[in-house]
């Protein structure tokens, strides 16, 4: 590969970091600062909700005043925004520069997979776009093992600051090494910006309600307004799309089977992924009673796997297929799901270590999928199909955190209240809104009190692990059922149940 595909490669690695920081970070972040669960939430969630917000934006942008120039301009925002993160004296402040790094990757995501696929020899373009998913993975290694250290050695301002030297690397490749005009040529189709711009409301909306279900009775204006907008964007949207002249969406793409169960099952394993992102530190650190050192290096087994997966996933699916080589990956993932999500207060190391490891396998599917994606789309659209690629999967990462927020939250809500029936109002606030502050109040209690509350505040919050977990495992299964249904075998087994049900129905005649 030349040396201009490892600088992309580079530039989806300090995505992935920037994204993963904050998770391990969450642990010593709501120690220090006062922050409720909604806030915890958005600390992670905005990055991922802002980039998916302006992904369809970006990827125009690259198409009209070129890909190289988009891309550099969302490093340097994902730069400035790493430093700033690393200097807030409060959690207002750090959502914000959280959202603008959002803003950032959504500049540098769809620029830097068309520009990958297009710097390489055709024939390695499927091994590109393999190596490519496998580096969102590797900055999912790197991204917690690096914070996890500079959390126990330095600070977690340290730990957003940590990205910054990687992202200014990844500049000074693209600019040596990549033509200012490179990119696919003839892209000239107009933009639907409205339509752009009711999907990103629509979407914003959608998380700000689900983020707000556990405190609908405090936040009603919020929980209520957020809804109506969700509803109506959506409307105004299918509208505007049936009566624009260019829409968007176009109809023929979005009923292509090539298209639809691919972007389905990104969907799903990234909605997956971002609640694992926003739960196993968390758990790791304030339930286990590992260092963020530790907990991270029991993470990077299932990121290693995860990277193997999706590095030779080009080459196992020209194999075996790639429909099969997905079921498998879906099943061997869920295996692991089930052995983390059931691993309880004290779990056994090496049980908690093989869910790790076996839930690594999840990394075939993005490999196996974006290749599906961007191949259903002409050339001179695939700037588009590479942004409507990454913004559902930066969607499908944004419910992921808000569902698991809103899973935990209730869950410590509703099994703490007797634990914390003789504690004044803001305090229960503070140990419902995320075990971090459970733990915060804890420490101004009495010895006994102080043991019964985080004793509690364990048992709640791996309650709630375990029940995503299961919904983890029950999305998988049914990506894995419509898999088998658009595979070739079963494709002839609906055929034969189809037959012999008309064979022996008591209506023929």
């Amino acid at each position: 590969m030349p040396i201009a595909f490892w600088g992309l490669v580079l530039a989806y690695v300090a995505v992935a970091i920037n994204t993963t920081v904050a998770s391990v970070a969450l642990p010593p972040i709501s120690k220090a600062l006062v922050v409720n669960s909604e806030q915890l939430t958005w600390i992670v969630n905005c990055t991922p909700l802002a980039a998916s917000a302006f992904m369809l934006f970006g990827g125009h942008w690259a198409s009209q005043y070129g890909f190289r120039r988009i891309l550099v301009i969302g490093l340097s925002i994902l730069t400035v925004s790493a430093v700033g993160a690393s200097m807030v004296v409060d959690v207002n402040t750090l959502i914000a520069f959280r959202t603008f790094s959002g803003f950032g990757s959504a500049l540098v995501m769809p620029s830097a997979l068309v520009l990958a696929y297009q710097v390489v020899d055709e024939s390695r373009r499927r091994t590109a776009i393999g190596l490519v998913t496998a580096a969102q993975a590797i900055g999912g290694l790197l991204g917690p093992l690096l914070a996890g250290y500079l959390i126990t050695t330095v600070s977690w301002r340290a730990a957003l600051l940590s990205v910054a030297p990687l992202l200014l690397v990844s500049i000074l490749i693209v600019y040596s090494e990549i033509p200012k005009r490179a990119g696919p040529k003839g892209e000239k189709r107009t933009f639907d910006q409205i339509g752009a711009a009711l999907t990103a409301l629509f979407g914003t909306s959608s998380l700000l309600f689900m983020v707000n279900l556990t405190n609908a009775s405090a936040n009603q204006f919020i929980f209520f307004s957020s809804i109506g907008i969700a509803v109506l964007s959506l409307i105004t949207l299918v509208v505007h799309e049936a009566r624009c002249s260019n829409p968007l969406f176009q109809f023929k793409q979005l009923r292509k089977r090539t298209f639809l169960v691919p972007t389905g099952i990104n969907w799903i394993v990234q909605l997956v992924y971002g609640g694992m992102i926003f739960l196993n530190m968390q758990y790791l650190q304030l339930v286990v009673g590992l260092s963020a050192f530790t907990a991270a290096l029991l993470v990077v087994a299932a990121t290693f796997v995860w990277i193997l997966c999706s590095s030779f996933s080009g080459v196992l699916s020209k194999r075996i297929g790639s429909y099969r080589l997905a079921m498998l990956g879906l099943l061997t993932a869920s295996l692991g799901y089930g052995l983390i999500g059931f691993a309880g207060v004290t779990p056994n190391p090496i049980v908690l270590t093989l869910g790790f490891i076996l839930s690594g396998s999840a990394g075939i599917e993005p490999a196996v999928m974006v290749h599906g994606v961007l191949a259903s789309y002409d050339e001179d659209q695939r700037s588009f199909g590479a942004s409507l690629n990454a913004m559902v999967m930066r969607y499908g990462l944004s419910t992921g955190i808000a569902l698991s927020g809103v899973v935990l939250s209730g869950n410590l809500s509703r099994m703490m209240s007797e634990t914390l029936s003789r504690l004044g109002e803001s305090a229960k606030l503070n140990a419902t809104g995320s075990i971090g502050g459970a733990f915060r109040v804890a420490d101004s209690l009495p010895f006994n009190e102080r043991n019964t509350l985080i004793e509690a505040a364990k048992v709640a919050f791996v309650d709630g692990y375990r029940e995503f977990y299961i919904l983890a495992i029950v999305l998988y299964m049914l990506a894995f059922f419509v898999l088998l249904m658009q595979s070739k075998g079963g494709r002839r087994l609906t055929s034969t149940i189809g037959r012999q049900l008309s064979i022996h129905s008591p209506f023929r005649r």
